[in-house]
């Protein structure tokens, strides 16, 4: 691991570059999340997938490493005044030249791949790109409490759209499928900014630094009651077979460490990485018993 605090002249060797570009690239952060979110909207809308779905999964992956190219571009002062090193256009390590290029490389791929999509595909990626480009330029979505939140629930949502319609007209159980990509996105960003509160109130508005920290877990309390809602509903109504609902207590385990913090006042930069550890877990979990369910035959 390299440590970010040295400079850029000691660091060397083919293992540090490649380790900037992965810093850069950032895609373990939320592109596995977002792959596996249009996944599960395409087995939910046909099992078995076919290569159908490839062009899907190859523009979540590049756009929204493009996404992250920029915004790291973006914010490289920022994060340089905040001391977050981990931007490798803010240390040093990565010309800004550079980076820019990476973008368009990744760009330019997302763009092929909608090619063989359908109009409405293509619109939704269009709509991904422009909304990954004025989330960090631009319109600065980024700083703009509320639309901070919308942008970063938009671009899961698009995505499940997207790998869902590739196989199924979008009718009620693509739009709830789409409500809980779009919620479960905005609470990860929730989560992010409330992380981020103490090193950002002085320096940029977010809806975390406008609502308070503790205003902020609140709304997230909020966002997963919805969520427990609508995946009840998706299942009552048919889209998902009943078992799943054996999963619906998992709620206690996602809501306990926001109420602890609530209670405690301390552990919210936490909060983050427990819910991804969790929220992971439990989606693989569901996704697993619904494969099962569809291979057995038993739905």
């Amino acid at each position: 691991m390299i440590d970010v605090s040295l400079t850029p002249n000691v660091r060397s060797g083919r293992s540090n570059s490649d380790n900037v570009y992965l810093r850069m690239i950032r895609f373990h952060e939320y592109g596995p999340y977002y792959v596996l979110s249009a996944l599960a909207c395409s087995f939910v809308a046909k099992f078995p997938v076919d290569v159908n779905i490839l062009p899907v999964l190859i523009f979540v992956a590049t756009s929204s490493i493009f996404g992250f190219v920029i915004n790291d571009i973006a914010d490289a002062e920022l994060d340089r005044k905040a001391g977050k090193l981990r931007n490798p256009v803010a240390s040093g390590d990565l010309p800004q030249f550079t980076a820019w290029k990476l973008a368009l490389i990744f760009l330019g791929v997302a763009i092929l791949s909608l090619y063989s999509l359908d109009l409405p595909g293509k619109l939704l990626g269009i709509i991904v790109i422009t909304l990954f480009g004025g989330y960090s330029f631009g319109l600065r979505a980024k700083v703009r409490p509320g639309v901070d939140l919308l942008c970063h629930a938009s671009w899961n949502a698009i995505y499940g759209a997207m790998a869902y319609t590739v196989y199924r007209p979008f009718g009620y159980v693509g739009l709830v499928l789409c409500g809980l990509l779009f919620l479960s996105s905005m609470l990860m960003e929730l989560l992010n900014e409330i992380r981020d509160h103490d090193s950002e109130i002085d320096m940029i508005r977010t809806t975390a630094t406008v609502v308070g920290k503790r205003g902020a877990m609140k709304i997230c309390i909020i966002i997963l009651l919805l969520i427990l809602s609508l995946f009840v509903s998706l299942v009552i109504m048919g889209g998902l077979p009943w078992v799943l609902l054996i999963f619906s207590p998992s709620i206690i385990f996602m809501v306990r460490p926001i109420v602890s913090a609530l209670n405690s006042g301390q552990g919210e930069q936490y909060l983050l990485s427990t819910f991804v550890l969790r929220g992971a877990i439990t989606v693989i979990l569901i996704l697993v018993a619904y494969l099962a369910v569809k291979v057995l035959g038993f739905w």
